[in-house]
């Protein structure tokens, strides 16, 4: 498969915080349709009334590391180009790639620090209130696989302290 082909679907993962979704919204304003794990894990503890935090861990405990990664491909369109908002494991690349052909995996890091403090700054009801749930918050998310996808990744960007143009310009470079 060519190069270019690999990149009609595009994932992004990282640590929360790191910058996932605002790289994966830069690439969609590059003509990707944007689709966010995340958002499942949301829809689904609205519909059951559980925290986000816990659905993220009784789906992929009852049904399996690939169970978010199903529940978004279900409403996918085939020969789309599409970015997908935070990959936590290997299986979910896996279960992408086996319905959707290769995947090109943008792997976002930054600090602690600069992580926790995006994190305090952006209010969404799902972040962490102390830095102590924000390091136990880590921790679940590498357990998932976070940190085997480093190893996976086609492209490793640095987000620490950089101006939304120069991200803008790194990300037309990868792609």
């Amino acid at each position: 498969m060519a190069v270019n082909d690999m990149r009609n679907i595009v994932a992004v993962a990282g640590l929360p915080g790191s910058g996932k979704t605002t790289v994966a919204r830069i690439i969609e304003k590059r003509g990707y349709t944007y689709l966010s794990l995340g958002d499942v894990v949301r829809a689904e503890a609205q519909k059951s009334g559980l925290s986000p935090d816990r659905v993220a861990v009784t789906l992929r405990l009852d049904r399996g590391r690939r169970a978010v990664a199903h529940r978004l491909l279900s409403s996918v369109r085939l020969g789309q180009r599409a970015v997908i908002d935070g990959v936590r494991s290997i299986e979910e690349i896996d279960a992408i790639e086996e319905v959707l052909g290769a995947v090109f995996l943008i792997y976002v890091v930054a600090s602690r620090k600069t992580r926790y403090n995006r994190l305090a700054s952006r209010g969404r009801g799902d972040d962490p209130a102390t830095y102590a749930q924000f390091l136990l918050r880590d921790i679940r998310e590498l357990r998932f696989g976070l940190a085997d996808l480093l190893a996976r990744a086609d492209y490793i960007l640095v987000n620490e302290n950089k101006p939304i143009e120069d991200l803008e310009q790194e990300i037309g470079y990868i792609l």
